[in-house]
C-alpha cells in the first residue's frame, strides 16, 4: 500500500486558525492537524485534485495519501485498468449503462442482501467478458496475491440466461463482488488508523463509500469531506458517512436530494496553485514561444490522448495564422503520426508532452478542443477558455459536456463539424470574447484553499472535540 506519510519531525508544531460561526478566530496549539487524502488513480484528474489540496495544506498539515488501487494486488490493479479501458474506448454503450443504473443500484449491489436489479447481473456477466482476456497476463507474485485468484473467479463463465435469478451463476460472481469490496475495506481500515488523522478528503467516490462503510459501523470516528470532481454528482456520492461536500459549481445540486445540498459547499474544483493567478494570454504565448497576434487551439486528449491526430489534421486546414498545439498524453500512435504531420507544418503545429503548468497553454489558448474530464473542463474554465469536446465517454463525462452546453461556453461537437465550429468562433471575436468571459465568470480558481480551509476548520474542531473527551 503506498501511504505517504511525511517523516517524523520533518513538520514543525504550529499555531493553526479557524473560524467560528460568529467569525473569531480559534486558536490551535500543538503538533499539526493530520489530514488523510483518499483518491483513485484509475483516473489521473482524481490524482490532481488530491495533490492541488495537498498543495494547499503544504506547511499547514501533516498529508498522508492513499491510492484506492494501492489496496490490491499490482498486477490485478493493472488487468482492472486496462478492462476499465477497453471498456470506455470499445464497449461505450455498456459504459454509459454501468454509470446510470438507476439510483441507489450499487449500493444495493454492494451493501444489501437482497439480490440486484436483473440488469446488473447482465452488465457483470458483459464486463466478465471484457476482463477475462486482461487477467491472462497478470505477473506472479507480489503483495496480496490471492487478488489474482479472486480475479480469475471474476472472470470464469457464469453465463446469464435472461431469465432466472434463483441459482445463476452469475450471482456467484456478485458474491465474490461483493467478498472483494468487503476486503478492500478491511483493507483501507488499518491504513486510516495507522494515520489516525484529523480529518479524511476522498476525491473519488468508491474510497468515501467505503470510509463511510467503516464509519456506519463505529471504527472510524473521523470527519470526512467528498471532493466532486466532475459537473454532476453519481448516486454513489450520497452516503451517510460523508460530512461535507466539495461541488464545483451551485447548478450541480439543483434537484437533489436535501440530504446532499445541506451537507455541500461551492468551492470550485481543486486545481493547482497556478490556476490561482493565470499569466495574462500575451505573457502565455511568450512563455510557450507562440506570435502574440496569432489565433491558438489547443487540443487535448486526457490521459488516453483519444482522437487528437484526427482532430489536429481537421484543424490545420484553417489559414496559416492559426497555431495548433497537441497533448497526446500515452497514446503512441497518436504521437507518431502528430510527429509526422508536424515535420509537414513545422511552424503552425506544436506537439507537447504532458505538462504541471497547464495553466500557460490554456491561457495562450483562443479556445480549447479536448475530451471533457472534470479536471480538464474545471481548468479550462479557470483559464477563461471555452471547451469543445470531439468525444465524450459518457458516464461521469455527459455530466461535464451537459453543464458546458448549459452554460454556453462549449459542448459535444462531432468530428466532422469541429474545423467549421472552431473556423466560427475565431472569425468573429466578439462571440469568441463572450464565451472566454463566461467561462472565466464560471472558473474558480481557488478551489483547492477552499477545500484546504474546510479540512482545517474541521480537522481543529475534532481534535478540541478529541481532547476534551475523559
Amino acid at each position: 500500500m503506498r501511504l505517504d506519510l511525511p517523516s517524523s519531525g520533518s513538520l514543525p508544531a504550529r499555531e493553526a486558525f479557524v473560524f467560528s460561526d460568529n467569525d473569531q478566530p480559534i486558536s490551535h496549539d500543538g503538533p499539526p492537524l493530520r489530514v488523510l487524502l483518499l483518491t483513485s488513480g484509475l483516473g489521473l484528474g482524481h490524482v490532481r485534485a488530491a495533490q492541488a489540496v495537498a498543495a494547499a495544506l503544504q506547511d499547514q498539515a501533516e498529508v498522508a495519501t492513499v491510492d484506492f488501487w494501492s489496496l490490491m494486488n499490482a498486477g490485478a490493479a493493472r488487468a482492472i485498468h486496462a478492462t476499465y479501458l477497453d471498456l470506455v474506448q470499445n464497449h461505450s454503450d455498456l459504459y454509459e449503462r454501468l454509470y446510470h443504473l438507476e439510483a441507489g443500484t450499487w449500493r444495493q449491489v454492494l451493501e444489501s442482501r437482497s439480490g440486484p436489479p436483473r440488469a446488473v447481473l447482465e452488465v457483470l456477466e458483459l464486463i466478465a467478458s471484457v476482463a477475462s482476456k486482461e487477467g491472462q497476463s497478470i505477473p506472479r507474485g507480489g503483495r496480496y496475491a490471492s487478488d489474482k485468484l479472486l480475479y480469475s473467479l471474476l472472470c470464469a463463465s457464469m453465463p446469464y440466461d435472461g431469465d432466472s435469478l434463483a441459482g445463476n451463476g452469475v450471482r456467484a460472481r456478485l458474491a465474490l463482488w461483493k467478498f472483494t469490496y468487503l476486503r478492500l475495506i478491511r483493507r483501507l481500515e488499518p491504513a486510516i488508523r495507522k494515520f489516525a488523522p484529523d480529518v479524511i478528503i476522498s476525491t473519488q467516490m468508491i474510497p468515501a463509500a467505503m470510509t463511510s462503510y467503516l464509519k456506519q459501523r463505529g471504527k472510524v470516528q473521523t470527519s470526512m469531506i467528498g471532493v466532486l470532481t466532475d459537473f454532476g454528482v453519481h448516486d454513489f456520492w450520497k452516503q451517510r458517512g460523508v460530512d461535507r461536500y466539495c461541488v464545483a459549481h451551485p447548478s450541480i445540486l439543483e434537484g437533489d436530494g436535501s440530504s446532499t445540498t445541506s451537507r455541500a459547499v461551492v468551492t470550485g474544483v481543486p486545481l493547482m496553485p497556478d490556476f490561482a493567478f493565470p499569466l495574462s494570454q500575451v505573457e502565455a504565448r511568450r512563455a510557450v514561444g507562440l506570435p502574440e497576434d496569432s489565433q491558438v487551439v489547443l487540443v487535448l486528449g486526457g490521459g488516453l490522448g483519444l482522437s487528437v491526430d484526427t482532430a489536429a489534421m481537421s484543424l490545420l486546414q484553417r489559414p496559416a495564422s492559426t497555431h495548433v498545439i497537441v497533448m497526446p498524453g500515452t497514446n503512441n500512435k497518436a504521437r507518431s503520426a502528430l510527429d509526422r504531420l508536424a515535420a509537414r507544418h513545422p511552424q503552425r503545429l506544436k506537439v507537447c508532452d504532458w505538462t504541471d503548468r497547464m495553466d500557460i497553454y490554456l491561457r495562450a489558448s483562443d479556445v480549447v478542443v479536448g475530451k471533457p474530464g472534470g479536471i480538464t473542463v474545471a481548468e479550462a474554465l479557470a483559464c477563461g477558455r471555452p471547451l469543445l469536446a470531439t468525444r465524450s465517454l459518457g458516464g461521469q463525462e455527459g455530466f461535464n459536456v451537459d453543464f458546458l452546453t448549459r452554460h454556453e461556453v462549449g459542448g459535444l461537437v462531432a468530428d466532422g463539424e469541429l474545423l467549421e465550429r472552431v473556423d466560427a468562433l475565431l472569425r468573429d471575436r466578439d462571440v469568441l470574447q463572450n464565451m472566454q468571459r463566461r467561462a472565466w465568470l464560471l472558473g474558480q480558481r481557488d478551489g483547492a484553499a477552499k477545500v484546504a480551509q474546510l479540512a482545517l476548520d474541521l480537522a481543529s474542531v475534532n481534535r478540541a472535540v478529541a481532547q476534551q473527551t475523559p
